[in-house]
């Protein structure tokens, strides 16, 4: 519970130093106004001379891209399940498989859901909307962190976060900026799905959360 969380941010750091790294690589290959937005490091090393090491690196940016979205639909079918079980989706959703043991129901879901959203609309929109909704679910995290110091310090907390309310500040901000960089297209079709979860939460989920029925009263 302690070495998790300093792992996630140990990782990200160090991914966040590389990403740095490589772009000053890039930018001192090839000038920036030149650089492809769709295949920026293999077309800079073609420019260079160097088609072979553009096509390796074609080729492992596009297995890097499935095993991401692999990752991404394991979450979703994790998180689902999760909410199933708790009873904020209907209680079908969390069967899981006899042998297996995994739930197979939301993961054939999400991959017909993914093949059809990937075959139907242009990649542009499925990133910028995926964007919207992770960027936004960054900030309701960071809200309840602020929140929940302050109505619940007593909660066991098995890891603290340091320098608050600094840090959970300093993710709203740079994730609502980078929210407010997306197309008003995109925005669009985030509160439509905004809309529609919150009648399913109303409507549905409210009623049938188990942890809702179970969680203690607040002290007044």
């Amino acid at each position: 519970r302690k070495h998790l969380p300093k792992a996630i941010i140990y990782s990200l750091a160090i991914a966040m130093v590389l990403y740095v790294l490589a772009t000053l690589v890039l930018t001192g290959m090839q000038k920036y106004t030149e650089i492809s937005p769709t295949s920026g490091f293999s077309t800079a090393f073609e420019s260079v001379g160097m088609p072979g090491v553009a096509n390796i690196i074609a080729v492992g940016a596009i297995v890097g891209i499935i095993t991401v979205v692999l990752t991404f639909m394991l979450g979703v079918t994790r998180v689902w399940f999760a909410m199933s079980r708790d009873g904020l989706l209907p209680i079908w959703f969390a069967k899981t498989h006899p042998t297996r043991k995994v739930p197979t129901r939301v993961t054939w879901i999400v991959g017909f859901g993914a093949a059809i959203l990937a075959g139907v609309l242009p990649i542009n929109t499925v990133a910028e909307l995926t964007n919207i909704g992770i960027l936004m679910a960054f900030i309701v995290v960071c809200v309840s962190v602020i929140v929940l110091r302050r109505t619940r310090p007593d909660a066991p907390r098995s890891f603290r976060l340091p320098l608050m309310p600094v840090i959970p500040l300093v993710g709203i901000g740079f994730s609502a900026y980078l929210i407010w960089s997306l197309p008003w297209e995109t925005w669009v079709r985030f509160l439509g799905w905004l809309v529609v979860g919150l009648i399913v939460y109303f409507a549905y989920s409210r009623k049938h959360s188990v942890m809702n029925r179970t969680a203690p009263e607040p002290s007044k």
